[in-house]
């Protein structure tokens, strides 16, 4: 696998494998036509494993709309798109995502004995997010750059993160809330997913720290508690509002990390 190019599974149809193979006239895409890692899974029939069910006339709309677009921010050749930060009502389709991309990344790693969550906002019913799904490993010992993790989940359509600027939170490391817990403790890595129409953050993080299980408590408290849900939401409101004109999501990101660090 040369991994700048997205792999697209198709499960079901022939044609519609042979038609992406046409329109790919760049080589930035692998079509599989056989079970495997892939960032997409296209099929003509409904089919669990299928982030896309559609006919054979449909699938020129969905390389210009999905898959082109998708690839060449996955190859870095276009950077994702600058855009405010905007709150959408709650998508059901998200968590249905979520799992099918949970899905994928335990097939990637059988053996590990590790952690699986879908987080943030968009895990939440009724609350208003940012089209991001935010996902969640906890893992034994964090991957190092370059590694055979790395590769794996670039076969998911997953890119390591580099941050709008040097200091971007949450790249490298999370926030050092707790002085007995060691500094070390704090490292992560960060994964995107730059597709454009469910893209996905993946935050690699180690057991022991004490991010993985605060953001599950998060996220069930959230559920739990429309006060605190309602209390949350007026508060990333007021951060996009305040944001709204800033070239990335940093400052947002901080803000709105402010009622995270105050509640859980």
């Amino acid at each position: 696998m040369s991994d700048h190019r997205l792999r697209v599974e198709v499960v079901s149809g022939p044609a519609i494998a042979d038609r992406l193979r046409e329109l790919d006239v760049t080589g930035l895409v692998t079509v599989l036509d056989r079970p495997g890692p892939a960032a997409l899974v296209v099929s003509d029939v409904e089919h669990e494993r299928a982030d896309v069910v559609l006919a054979l006339p449909r699938v020129d709309a969905l390389w210009s709309d999905r898959i082109a677009p998708f690839a060449r921010r996955f190859a870095g050749i276009d950077p994702p798109p600058r855009t405010p930060p905007v709150l959408e009502d709650h998508d059901p389709r998200l968590p249905v995502a979520a799992r099918r991309l949970l899905d994928r990344l335990r097939g990637c790693f059988p053996e590990q004995p590790w952690n699986y969550d879908h987080i943030g906002s968009t895990a939440v019913p009724g609350l208003r997010a940012k089209r991001f799904i935010d996902l969640q490993l906890g893992v034994t010992a964090l991957p190092d750059h370059d590694s055979a993790f790395d590769h794996a989940v670039a076969a998911l359509g997953f890119r390591a993160a580099k941050g709008a600027r040097p200091d971007s939170p949450g790249v490298d490391r999370d926030w050092h809330t707790d002085p007995a817990i060691a500094p070390d403790l704090y490292r992560k890595r960060l994964y995107v997913r730059p597709d454009p129409v469910e893209p996905a953050i993946l935050h690699v993080r180690r057991f022991g720290s004490p991010w993985p299980e605060a953001t599950v408590r998060f996220r069930d408290r959230l559920r739990a508690d429309p006060a605190v849900r309602n209390a949350y939401e007026a508060a990333k409101a007021r951060a996009a509002e305040t944001h709204a004109d800033d070239a990335d999501y940093d400052d947002y990101t901080r803000a709105k990390s402010e009622f995270f660090r105050s509640t859980r």
